[in-house]
């Protein structure tokens, strides 16, 4: 994994002529600096591949641009070799899988092994379990048909049962392993996955490739399982291939049109509707996770997010999906290029925040209905709206951190720095995603035991929030409160205590990160480097309605993020100002509409951009 910093983090580019060494009065007018860059993708091309150690037939592993998994690597070997580390100490991130999973497929025609499987009784409890976890976001099993088949099975012959709906039998195993994976906490420092006596049991079975597909509906739900139990333990590549299959069977049978309901009845439009986004939204993930384009394109779909039969919990899987849309609209376009000129960025970001502020709009009225209620608990589904709101704007500003980053790194012993041309236009935006990261880690430490131990999601939100807020806690000393890193460390120890081995694996990335930051810190000190503060300045409330008017005059024409969007976008920033009735709302969201709405506005009138504020060392 040698390689040196300027393949990890792109060559060296030329600075631009140096703006003025003469700081402007603090309210003249200000103009961005389109001579700077924006680093959004530390990544050129041709694509950049590491040696594979592990032991397969796979040559390389190319690093992806997106994938968090890459950025680590790369941030790791690029702070190595600028601070002059040894990296021995570095955890190896290509060593070895966290957890070994063996299987070998059994002949088609033997019979199934029925031996060693739960009660009924034991059987309901590990299925009420994963709707529990899995229900209400991931619509993978359709309940009632399930429960059909379980109890022919307990009640009847289950050999001949089992014999004759085989995948019905794999999907039960694959639940059971799931079950099984949500509630018992297996032996520390173990190889073997929790639930994996059932789930390679289940593999095991799984039919022909080249055949599966007749099985329509049920063969999808066994393929998204597979793949949805593969990447919580950490084969994120196998798991990309089994959605992969679970989705082009899908649309074989159309389920990314709008299907008939005169014909094929409103039950089985529901279950196709509601399997087909739990596919999407896992492609979106897994594909963001592993840099990877998605393997269906938001132009093939014609199918509705709004059901048939509309609720309250369709309102949050439509919600999911826009979010969804978001965060691949910000890896599309904001991440095209490894280089971006400032003011192209910005308009970029505008795009962004603007569509992100209608998103807030409808979270903050979900939010607020909710905390009505007598026991105003927020309900899991729409935490999860709320992480993956604050995901988006952790992505959307990352860029901004990356780019202060390597060039502390690049001044560091040698050379003027020049912060002001950069982050006088910038400092807001960086803010939102510092305080979108520590709002994470919030909402994540405030579900105490319904934090998710095996599921991956809970871990790689901590993951990104932490790694952002490292980067922010280095860059801007004070901007970020030792609480939030603390609460890193709880919420892994708390994954770890339950038994996750790739929490373990994370944290001791996580701890290794932050000694090269605090290495880093420690050279900036010695150098006598300016230390940056982020410093916003008062806005009355004429400068924030007037830039929002001038909008449109100020920027050049981007495209909009093609979302459908209920918040009203012509509402000014005053129009959203909170009130004491809703203070509760947008303290529970954590960046409300008003804030983005306010941002936008600043983009679009530079008299009114925050300053950063330096301190001299």
């Amino acid at each position: 994994m040698k390689r040196s910093s300027e393949t990890a983090f792109t060559p060296d580019v030329e600075p631009e002529d140096a703006v003025g060494s003469e700081e402007p009065a603090i309210h003249a007018p200000l103009r961005v600096d389109h001579a700077r860059s924006i680093w959004t993708s530390p990544f050129t091309l041709p694509s950049k591949t590491i040696k594979n150690t592990h032991r397969n037939k796979r040559s390389w592993i190319w690093l992806a641009p997106s994938s968090m998994w890459s950025f680590t690597a790369r941030l790791t070997l690029m702070m190595t070799e600028r601070l002059n580390l040894e990296s021995h100490s570095a955890p190896n991130l290509i060593d070895r899988d966290i957890y070994l999973l063996h299987w070998r497929p059994a002949p088609p025609d033997d019979q199934p092994d029925i031996h060693g499987l739960p009660s009924l009784d034991h059987a309901l409890y590990l299925l009420n379990t994963v709707m529990f976890y899995m229900g209400q976001n991931y619509f993978l099993f359709e309940k009632k048909t399930f429960l059909a088949h379980l109890h022919e099975f307990y009640y009847g012959d289950a050999l001949s049962k089992a014999m004759e709906y085989k995948l019905w039998f794999v999907q039960y195993l694959l639940v059971l392993a799931f079950g099984s994976a949500f509630v018992i906490q297996p032996t520390k420092n173990t190889r073997e996955p929790p639930g994996a006596k059932y789930f390679i049991r289940a593999m095991s079975l799984m039919p022909e490739h080249s055949t599966l597909w007749k099985d329509s509906l049920l063969a999808i739900e066994v393929l998204g399982l597979a793949g949805l139990y593969l990447y919580s333990i950490d084969h994120r590549e196998s798991a990309h291939v089994y959605l992969g299959q679970a989705i082009r069977i899908a649309q074989l049978e159309g389920m990314h049109t709008q299907l008939p309901e005169e014909e094929l009845g409103i039950d089985t439009v529901t279950r196709c509707h509601n399997l087909w986004w739990t596919l999407y939204l896992m492609d979106r993930h897994f594909s963001a996770s592993l840099g990877l384009p998605m393997i269906t394109q938001d132009n093939d779909i014609t199918t509705l997010t709004d059901p048939p039969t509309a609720s309250s919990r369709n309102a949050t899987l439509s919600l999911r999906v826009r979010l969804s849309q978001m965060l691949s609209f910000i890896l599309s376009s904001i991440y095209k290029t490894e280089e971006t000129q400032l003011g192209i960025f910005l308009e970029q970001t505008r795009s962004v925040l603007h569509t992100m502020a209608g998103l807030a709009q409808e979270i903050e009225s979900a939010v607020s209905i909710q905390l009505q209620k007598p026991l105003h608990r927020v309900p899991r589904e729409t935490r999860l709206i709320m992480l993956i709101y604050h995901q988006c704007v952790i992505v959307a500003t990352r860029p901004l951190l990356l780019s202060v980053l390597k060039e502390r790194l690049e001044k560091l012993g040698h050379g003027e720095e020049d912060w002001q041309s950069l982050l006088v236009a910038t400092v807001a935006l960086i803010a939102t995603g510092i305080k979108s990261a520590a709002k994470t880690l919030q909402l994540l430490t405030d579900e105490d035991d319904l934090l998710e131990a095996f599921l991956p999601f809970d871990l790689e939100y901590t993951y990104g929030a932490a790694i952002h807020l490292m980067m922010a806690h280095t860059l801007f000393p004070g901007a970020v409160e030792d609480c939030s890193l603390n609460q890193v460390y709880s919420i892994l120890d708390g994954m770890i205590y339950k038994g996750n081995q790739v929490a373990a694996a994370r944290k001791a990335e996580l701890t290794h990160l932050e000694y090269l930051f605090q290495e880093l810190a420690t050279r900036i000190e010695q150098c006598g480097l300016q230390t940056l503060t982020l410093h916003s300045l008062p806005q009355d409330e004429h400068a924030v309605e007037s830039s929002s008017h001038q909008l449109e005059n100020h920027l050049l024409p981007v495209p909009e993020p093609t979302l459908p969007m209920d918040g009203d976008p012509e509402l000014l920033p005053s129009d959203l100002r909170p009130t004491a009735s809703n203070m509760e709302c947008l303290d529970s969201l954590g960046i409300s509409s008003y804030e983005f709405f306010s941002i936008v506005a600043q983009i679009g009138h530079h008299e009114s951009y925050s300053l950063l504020d330096p301190r001299e060392t």
